[in-house]
């Protein structure tokens, strides 16, 4: 992990001190989005699981105000939770996250690729559980959590997203970009005073296309 933050930042500032030059045209994109989710949660003690399917739309902000280097805000709505195959069991978790990233590229022509990361936040909307067994809602029967027909604790998630991606400039200025994206989120959806579980944390993959219109040229001095 520190060797990967390391190399982050050494991108970041190499990027930097590269892109200074006399002049530069500001990029201003808005666009929509759309992809596939793949989530779990992080309990503890271990309870086995499998990666829950889900999807996310939203509204893409961006802006490049330095060579390659600018940020990119999103409203979306994203689906998270996690799944247990042995008990037949899960949750969907509905939220608006809103993350807002450093937005770095490299290259000039048609073909870029991206790098975004930063912080994002998450506000919980609804949820709902799956049971495929009915047994397993009853007290005491196979594979009963504590945390079953409980909502969730938190309604407000915090994470730190990273996405990596690769980009197709057309020659009219909008653009194609495919991201795959890693997320982790800091609080516990339950509380650990109510529930034996000391953390539950959602993690998850994330694979994104969007289509951006580009809606300003300004050329500006440095």
């Amino acid at each position: 992990m520190k060797k990967f933050l390391a190399t982050i930042i050494l991108t970041c500032c190499s990027v930097y001190i590269f892109a200074q030059k006399n002049d530069f045209k500001t990029e201003l994109y808005i666009g929509l989005s759309g992809g596939e989710t793949f989530t779990k949660v992080r309990f503890y003690p271990n309870i086995v699981e499998s990666y829950l399917q889900g999807n996310s739309q939203g509204i893409v902000f961006r802006l490049i105000s330095e060579p390659h280097i600018g940020f990119q805000a999103e409203v979306n709505m994203t689906q998270k939770g996690w799944k247990e195959d042995s008990v037949g069991y899960s949750r969907r978790l509905n939220y608006i996250t809103i993350p807002i990233m450093t937005h770095v590229n490299l290259g000039k022509k048609a073909v870029r690729f991206t790098l975004n990361l930063g912080p994002e936040i998450g506000f919980n909307l609804s949820e709902k559980e799956t049971f495929s067994d009915p047994a397993t809602t009853q007290l005491g029967g196979f594979g009963n959590r504590e945390f079953f027909g409980q909502p969730v604790d938190s309604k407000i998630d915090l994470l730190f997203t990273v996405g990596i991606g690769m980009e197709y400039h057309l020659k009219n200025g909008s653009a194609f970009a495919l991201e795959g994206r890693g997320f982790y989120s800091l609080p516990n959806l339950f509380d650990h005073k109510k529930y034996s579980y000391s953390i539950s944390q959602s993690n998850g993959i994330q694979v994104k296309l969007a289509y951006l219109f580009q809606l300003k040229k300004k050329k500006i001095k440095n």
